[in-house]
Parts: C-alpha cells; sequence; structure tokens
C-alpha cells in the first residue's frame, strides 16, 4: 500500500491478485487507488473510488502517490516484470487515465513525477542511462483527457535515481558527487535550463524530498545519519534529526518534516524543535504530509470473530503550530483514523 495527500483528501492506494479461469486459469494483477475526503484532519465520508491499473505481467506494487491541492493526484504504479506506470486521476473523469503506460521490457523508467498546474510532469530514465522531461497536459474534459505531450533530454546523471520533483523545483543527486544536492528552478515551471545551485552535504545522501519551498536530505555519515532541512531562498541548512539508525520513514510537505523514529511519528516546523505527534500501536508502512497535515498507514493485527486479521490504519495527524499562512483561522481538531481490512 501507499498514501498521499492531495487537497482536502487522502489519496491510498493497495494492490491485490485475482485468478480467473476462462479455459486454462490466469491471474490478473492489479493497484486500485481511492481517496478519503477530509475537514481539516478529520473525515467526513465514505470513500471514492479512483482508478486502476490491470495487467497481467506480473505482481504490481502501490508506487509514490503524487497529488496537489485540488484533490487531483496520480500514482507510479510499479511491479514486476513491466516498468513503472504513470497513472493520473481524476475529480470528475472516473476511469483509467495511463500517462506513461510503455510497458514492454527494456522501456524507460519513470523515476520521479509531480502534478504542476495543469501538466503532470516525470522523468524517464531510457535503457541506455540517458534522462528525458516529459510535461503531459491533462484535462478533466470527457474522452481528451491528455491534449499534448512535449519531452526533451536533460543532461542529468542521478546517483541510484535519487531524483525528486515538486511544482517548479526537480531536485537530483548526481553520481559524480554524491555529497551534494542539485537543483533545478523556475517560477513557470519549464526547466528551460536544467541547471542550477548546488547545496553541499555533510556525507553521502541516501533519502531526497523536495517541495516548493524546501529540500529535505537524509546523509549517511562518517558517524551515523542526519536528516537536514534546506530551506528557500538562500537553502540554510538546519538539522533535524541525528542517530546511528536511520528513521523508518521520512516525509515533507511545504514547510513542514515528517518522520517515524522508532514507534513514534515526529514532525519539525521552521523554528521550532522536532515533536512527537503520535505513539504508533503498530508497525507504520507509509507517510506522507501537504505541510498541515500528517497521515501515517500503520499496520494493525485485531481480533476480529475470534480470528486474527491483519488491518490496515490510516491515521491523519494535524501539524501542530504549522507554519506561515497555514495557522490563520485553522482549528485543527483531534487525529482521527480509519480502519479498513486487508486480509
Amino acid at each position: 500500500m501507499s498514501i498521499g495527500l492531495s487537497g482536502n483528501n487522502v489519496a491510498y492506494a493497495t494492490s491485490t491478485a485475482t485468478t480467473i479461469t476462462v479455459g486454462a486459469p490466469y491471474t490478473i494483477f492489479r493497484t486500485d487507488t481511492y481517496r478519503l475526503p477530509l475537514s481539516g484532519a478529520r473525515f467526513t465520508g465514505a470513500r471514492i473510488d479512483g482508478m486502476v491499473l490491470r495487467t497481467s505481467a506480473g505482481r504490481t506494487t502501490a508506487g509514490p502517490i503524487f497529488g496537489d491541492d485540488t484533490g487531483r493526484y496520480g500514482i507510479v504504479a510499479t511491479g514486476r516484470n513491466f516498468p513503472p506506470q504513470v497513472v493520473f486521476c481524476c475529480l470528475t473523469n472516473k476511469r483509467d487515465q495511463p500517462v506513461e503506460a510503455d510497458g514492454r521490457v527494456g522501456g524507460a523508467v519513470t523515476v520521479a513525477a509531480t502534478l504542476d498546474g495543469p501538466l503532470v510532469r516525470y522523468i524517464l530514465r531510457d535503457p541506455a542511462g540517458g534522462h528525458r522531461l516529459v510535461s503531459y497536459t491533462v484535462s478533466e474534459a470527457p474522452g481528451q483527457p491528455f491534449t499534448q505531450r512535449v519531452s526533451r533530454p536533460i543532461d542529468t546523471q542521478p546517483s541510484r535515481s535519487l531524483i525528486a520533483m515538486a511544482p517548479g523545483i526537480v531536485a537530483w543527486v548526481d553520481q559524480r558527487n554524491t555529497a551534494e544536492v542539485r537543483l533545478a528552478t523556475t517560477p513557470a515551471g519549464q526547466f528551460d535550463a536544467f541547471a542550477g545551485p548546488a547545496i553541499p552535504q555533510p556525507g553521502t545522501v541516501v533519502r531526497l524530498h523536495v517541495t516548493r519551498t524546501m529540500v529535505v536530505t537524509l546523509v549517511r555519515t562518517a558517524t551515523g545519519f542526519e536528516l537536514i532541512r534546506f530551506d528557500a531562498p538562500t537553502w540554510t541548512p538546519t538539522v533535524i534529526w541525528t542517530g546511528t539508525k536511520a528513521p523508518a520513514l521520512t516525509a515533507a510537505g511545504d514547510r513542514t518534516v515528517a518522520l517515524v523514529n522508532g514507534a513514534v511519528v515526529q514532525q519539525q516546523v521552521p523554528g521550532r524543535p522536532r515533536r512527537t505527534v503520535l505513539r504508533l500501536r503498530g508497525p507504520a508502512a507509509a507517510l506522507a504530509t501537504d505541510g498541515r497535515r500528517i497521515v501515517v498507514l500503520e499496520r494493525l493485527r485485531t481480533r476480529v470473530r475470534k480470528r486474527a486479521v491483519r488491518q490496515s490504519a490510516i491515521v491523519v495527524i494535524p501539524v501542530v503550530g504549522p507554519p506561515g499562512a497555514y495557522t490563520a483561522g485553522r482549528p485543527w481538531p483531534s487525529l482521527d483514523r480509519a480502519v479498513g481490512s486487508t486480509r
């Protein structure tokens, strides 16, 4: 399963397999997505079906979800025996809308994606190791979800696919220097010159997140790990966590950083120390934040009719003292949970 936030919605994905018998039996693998409407940090209605990715090529897994402020979202659906599939969804157009669906063996691999206004933007790595930036104009108009595709090569070689995108910005770690993060930024989001400032790091970058106003890195140093935020426009570093073992999960949204550290979920906002906002009852499987809220997917074992059942709980946590404009007139309620069986 995977999880994300888009506007006043939690978007999540789950993968399953179904055996069908028509003559000889065969298996259909699928990834389904859903939205859970929110008011503040509280669920307000039944889940809304989203997209369905089906294939018989191999098992699918719920890949990264990317969203914006409107409720639209996309997923880079991953799996076995086929390259990642970029699929867009949808407020009024309730159907599959594949953006990059080249499932051929040896096809290009999507390494980063974002929603940037009317564009789905993503970076492809081809089998020869080259990279291309693709901008696909999307529409909610029935029968015409996609209107223009622009693709061009970019001169970068990310290390171990350490590359991240947000509207108007791309961050990556070049394989020629794993102790710095490169940035490409433009207000219009066109990236006509795919080059930008370099942000030095105190060690080797092992995780990378980017938002419109912040870069977050997890760096392996000689003594352990450091989680560091770099805030625009000067990209000033702030070390927000250190330890000998890396946090299980990290996420960034707007100017908020979230992490799962042991059995707790913690937040960090500008100018304030790290703060614990939730103690987990089971292991965390996914984490996301939009700057105002944090969502975590928690794996639980409960008893239903005297049987042990594995379940997933989606927990929504209001960010305490969210930065900037989010604090005005936002009396966020207490956290809420939605539990659904994944048996």
